[in-house]
């Protein structure tokens, strides 16, 4: 069983990149989509293995019980506007990806990624069975286009996303000055798919993605605005927060220490007061 945990080319892309015909020019704009930047959320997505994929499968491992396994993946898109090179039909190029937060080899449990474009894309079904799992094209819309991870354990159910192509900053959504900036738009997700009683042969291909070769995209401009995921940030903040926590200790420390001196002394003024009022009563008596 898989869950996706949600917290955002090719020059040598199989077939040639056919030109936009009249025709084919109706690529849908989505005008009213909003372009954003990197971002992460906790949504959690849960699917079953597939019932009958054991007998094509043919892989007799066994199933590791009480174990879980995490994949990080990537996935999104960066566009890019043409400039001068820009026409009507064919204002930015944008590459559609899924990758490894770190540019690791996803090979290692991914089958085959299947991209789902426009339908006024020639070949709007493009299907990737090596890395880098990556589409480029060019096009004048924003649309949303679908992704299908198939996992090289057949008995996994596939993952399939979706993903919105942006192509403008956030709150624009068409060619202004404000929109033909060299800057890159980049739409990316960061998800961790978790795979529960894996089978033990998946379990130990999943476990080399550490140590293979880095997979890096075929267009170079990409690779450059790729964000980066690495624990720095996580560290920076728990060493903030200790500080902080240590600060307050601190703080809290002193306070305690003159809240007991302060008891001491009242304690010793009414030990004081007590013993002079028992002076006074004895003598009275004596009188």
């Amino acid at each position: 069983m898989t869950a996706t945990k949600r917290a955002s080319a090719s020059s040598k892309k199989q077939g040639k990149r056919a030109d936009r015909s009249s025709q084919q020019q109706q690529q849908y704009d989505g005008s009213g989509g909003v372009a954003a930047s990197t971002t992460s959320s906790d949504a959690k997505i849960v699917t079953a293995p597939a019932a009958s994929s054991a007998a094509v499968s043919g892989d007799s491992s066994p199933r590791l019980a009480n174990t879980t396994v995490c994949l990080p993946i990537v996935y999104g898109s960066i566009a890019f506007f043409l400039g001068k090179k820009a026409d009507e039909y064919h204002t930015h190029q944008w590459t559609l990806y899924v990758r490894g937060p770190n540019d690791e080899d996803l090979s290692v449990g991914v089958a085959k990624v299947v991209f789902q474009l426009h339908p006024s894309f020639p070949q709007p079904v493009r299907e990737l069975t090596a890395p880098p799992f990556e589409v480029t094209e060019k096009g004048w819309g924003e649309f949303e286009a679908t992704i299908r991870i198939v996992w090289r354990d057949p008995e996994e159910k596939a993952t399939v996303l979706t993903h919105g192509i942006k192509l403008y900053p956030p709150g624009l959504t068409n060619i202004t000055a404000s929109t033909t900036s060299k800057e890159p738009v980049v739409h990316e997700f960061y998800d961790e798919v978790v795979f529960t009683n894996p089978k033990e042969s998946f379990h130990r291909q999943l476990m080399r993605t550490s140590v293979l070769p880095r997979i890096k995209s075929h267009e170079p401009a990409v690779q450059e605005n790729f964000p980066t995921y690495t624990d720095e940030a996580d560290l920076k903040a728990m060493l903030a927060a200790q500080k902080f926590l240590e600060k307050e200790i601190g703080l809290v420390k002193s306070r305690l220490l003159q809240a007991d001196q302060e008891v001491t002394e009242i304690e010793d003024e009414l030990a004081k007061i007590k013993a002079e009022g028992g002076s006074s009563v004895s003598s009275s008596s004596g009188k």
